[in-house]
């Protein structure tokens, strides 16, 4: 394994996460798929009640198997991950009867977890009074390490974030529609948080928590369903690896992002609440934007469009998209970014969203900045040689960017997001939160995606006109039409 940074180099390698993430793992890094972890966490025995109402709703529609293919029982699950590792579970913690449940997407089950009044911890990590009232369901997201580090090492510390991101956003959405409002906190006392959930924070920890529903709320609707009967007996936990492999590059950074004390707070990275798109000055137009029309009609919690999401970058033809796709996709972006805002603490960030369109109808081949209703050509502007830019820019070689309609990158920055590990985590949830509206509204307007982090970051900066600035790409979303059927492509491009 590679040897421990000192603390002072940390930021350093958060920036390397971003700029140069092929150079995280030490050289001889291999992974072990025969001996890789189960993509959920597995528990036998244990007493087992099915979720109901509001609550059942939100969980089959952010951690739920939506679909079975293929002859060898793929799981689909409602969310994107990196590598389909998923290693983000979710407790369930009801205030009324102070009970504590994990989730099992495979059986769409709630387990009974053995916890001594995790209400009182879950106060304590939130730093709030000993009797102050809770929302009726309190959700709490973790990262399983393992579940990501086996295949991608120090590099997961990012994709863990990300991954938590992507439920983040779609659990806040569907938990506003179901129980009428929702928060969000991701600065906690991760020690006390975690000892409510049972976890000692090195194989597992606390990412983001979510209250669902008013406080006053504690008698109603979502409840019942995490009641049910005490735990007959404390579920054991089953382990598919034989090794579990450890880093210490990992744990000191892991360990450096806890908040282990309830007098201290992170501090926060930005403006608490800055638009995430800014407006263009009122009857101001840049040279060369293009108006953006009013989204198409969407429901991103329609569970037919949940179902149909699906990475399918494999599959893209060419075909031209609409404007009005693009800008519904920007849209719906953009507004998961400011309910996120809205209803979370002030540690965390602003994204931009900034756009590499090249077959999109009314809209010339260039590099764009997302301004609300305007695209502003923005770096090398118009540019013919925009998809292979974007093509080479890939660190893998299975998805043809190329044949993407328009790509999305979610812009933020890299000076903030590394002033600590703490800082970065909260980044990247933000940056997940982006990705999982881009995907979810893609899919609505009838467009295929495909979300990456592997790219030539800088290269990418460079081509907006972002290098030498405080802001920098963290993740790329190609988007484009997609074939339905198993017609075979073939693509030759010189070397």
């Amino acid at each position: 394994m590679s040897r421990t940074p000192s603390p002072e180099r940390i930021p350093e390698h958060l920036r390397r996460l971003r700029e140069d993430p092929q150079s995280v793992n030490p050289p001889d890094w291999r992974v072990d798929y025969a001996d890789g972890p189960w993509p959920v966490k597995v528990h036998q025995g244990g007493t087992r009640v099915a979720p109901e109402g509001p609550l059942a709703r939100v969980l089959r529609g952010s951690v739920a198997v939506t679909a079975v293919r293929g002859t060898r029982a793929t799981l689909r699950r409602a969310v994107p991950s990196g590598g389909a590792m998923h290693p983000t579970e979710v407790y369930v913690v009801c205030a009324r009867t102070e009970r504590l449940w994990h989730v099992d997407p495979y059986r769409m089950e709630l387990l009974a977890m053995s916890a001594d009044r995790p209400g009182r911890l879950v106060r304590a990590g939130l730093r709030l009074s000993p009797g102050a009232a809770l929302p009726p369901v309190v959700l709490v997201l973790t990262s399983r390490f393992w579940k990501n580090f086996y295949k991608y090492g120090d590099f997961s510390f990012r994709l863990g974030a990300v991954d938590a991101g992507v439920v983040l956003g779609r659990v806040l959405r569907l938990a506003e529609a179901e129980f009428g409002t929702a928060w969000v906190r991701t600065d906690f006392v991760d020690d006390a948080l975690n000892a409510a959930l049972g976890l000692d924070g090195r194989d597992e920890s606390g990412y983001a928590v979510v209250g669902c529903g008013h406080p006053e709320e504690a008698g109603g609707s979502g409840v019942s369903a995490a009641s049910g009967p005490m735990p007959s007996e404390a579920p054991r936990l089953r382990e598919r690896s034989r090794r579990v492999k450890r880093s210490p590059v990992f744990d000191l950074v892991q360990a450096s992002a806890h908040v282990v004390q309830a007098g201290t707070q992170v501090p926060p990275s930005g403006p608490a609440r800055a638009p995430a798109a800014p407006d263009a000055p009122p009857g101001v137009t840049r040279a060369g934007a293009v108006a953006l029309p009013p989204s198409v009609p969407v429901d991103l919690n329609d569970p037919r469009v949940i179902v149909r999401r699906r990475s399918g970058g494999r599959a893209f033809t060419g075909r031209p998209a609409e404007l009005a796709q693009l800008s519904t996709v920007l849209r719906h972006a953009d507004a998961a970014g400011t309910l996120l805002r809205d209803r979370a603490d002030p540690t965390v960030p602003r994204v931009r969203l900034f756009v590499a369109a090249h077959r999109v109808r009314g809209v010339p081949t260039g590099w764009y900045e997302h301004l609300g209703d305007l695209l502003a050509p923005v770096g090398r502007g118009l540019d013919p040689q925009l998809g292979p830019r974007l093509q080479d820019a890939l660190f893998g070689s299975g998805v043809n960017a190329e044949l993407a309609a328009f790509t999305v990158h979610v812009v933020a920055s890299p000076a903030q997001g590394c002033r600590s590990a703490r800082h970065y985590r909260t980044q990247q949830l933000a940056v997940g939160v982006a990705m999982e509206a881009t995907v979810l509204a893609a899919t609505a307007v009838d467009l295929g995606n495909h979300p990456f982090l592997g790219f030539d970051a800088p290269a990418v900066d460079a081509a907006y006109g972002l290098d030498g600035q405080d802001d920098g790409a963290q993740a790329q979303i190609c988007v484009g039409a997609v074939r339905a059927d198993d017609e075979w492509e073939v693509a030759v491009r010189p070397r």
